[in-house]
């Protein structure tokens, strides 16, 4: 007997009572005026009319939505098609419009040094397992032009070199690793050295300028720039900011703690300069 009143015939069933009850109703006031009676049985009525219009507006939604299901499907599938294209164009437009802005970016620097050759953009794809010093791995490799050794670059920076190099990608040591040696040079002074990096600095995001001569005018706030002295970087890109200076314990010489402009750790696309003047020539200073 549960069964039966939970079940669809049942509520049919009492669909068809609330709609006879509702016509009964009609019926008696429908000759607009309306005795004692006619006003009692309207008043106890009333609840089932509504009841039925509800159970009515129910059912027949329930059949549209069953005899229309396949339709009803087809239409959200396609909703969902466009809406999806929709958010792939935005996402693409986005994408575009930030590869534009580095691409504008790129080309100031290009146009200051117009022996450079850059690769595509170059995106991080992995930050290299076990490397306190930053180091990730770019989707561009040798069949995108790359080499070992390149210099790795933003627009604002050096980033490091390629260490590691794959048909179709290759993996970077920032400027803040041991393996990176860069010979620089101040902007201002003309001070030179060498960035000799070690892991207490690397790990306050700091290099470790060398080898300086016990004379030499360096200051902090100093614009340091890779010195171009080798074949392996080209000269006058951007390195960091002197922030402390002090001698070396032997007298002789100086050392620099310079910070890098390019957060190693949060780059999210690069470039590679592939070719430079003086590409190769030597290596006696920077290796």
């Amino acid at each position: 007997m549960k069964e039966f009143f939970g079940s669809l015939k049942f509520k049919i069933l009492i669909c068809i009572a609330a709609l006879l009850l509702g016509l009964m109703t009609y019926i008696a006031v429908s000759g607009g005026f309306q005795t004692v009676p006619e006003v009692l049985l309207n008043g106890i009525t009333s609840p089932f009319v509504s009841a039925a219009n509800s159970i009515s507006d129910w059912a027949n939604g329930l059949l549209d939505t069953l005899v229309n299901a396949d339709s009803y499907k087809e239409e959200n599938d396609i909703l969902n098609a466009q809406l999806t294209e929709m958010y792939k164009k935005t996402k693409d437009y986005e994408e575009l419009k930030d590869e534009n802005a580095l691409l504008r970016e790129m080309l100031g620097l290009k146009e200051e040094n117009d022996s450079f050759v850059f690769s595509e953009p170059c995106d991080v794809v992995a930050r290299n397992a076990n490397d306190m010093y930053g180091g990730f791995t770019i989707n561009r490799g040798s069949s995108d032009g790359l080499s070992l050794n390149d210099p790795i670059v933003t627009s604002v920076g050096l980033v490091g070199i390629v260490t590691e190099i794959a048909p179709n990608y290759a993996k970077v040591s920032t400027m803040l690793s041991p393996q990176v040696n860069v010979g620089v040079i101040t902007m201002r002074s003309k001070a030179t050295g060498v960035l000799e990096n070690d892991l207490t600095h690397a790990e306050n995001g700091m290099c470790l300028m060398s080898n300086i001569l016990k004379d030499a005018d360096i200051r902090v706030g100093d614009v340091v720039a890779t010195s171009g002295k080798s074949g392996l970087y080209p000269e006058s890109i951007m390195v960091g900011r002197v922030v402390e200076v002090y001698d070396d314990p032997n007298g002789l010489s100086r050392h620099a703690v310079v910070k890098p402009l390019v957060d190693c750790f949060d780059v999210t696309t690069v470039f590679s300069v592939v070719e430079f003047d003086g590409k190769g020539l030597s290596f006696e200073t920077d290796n």
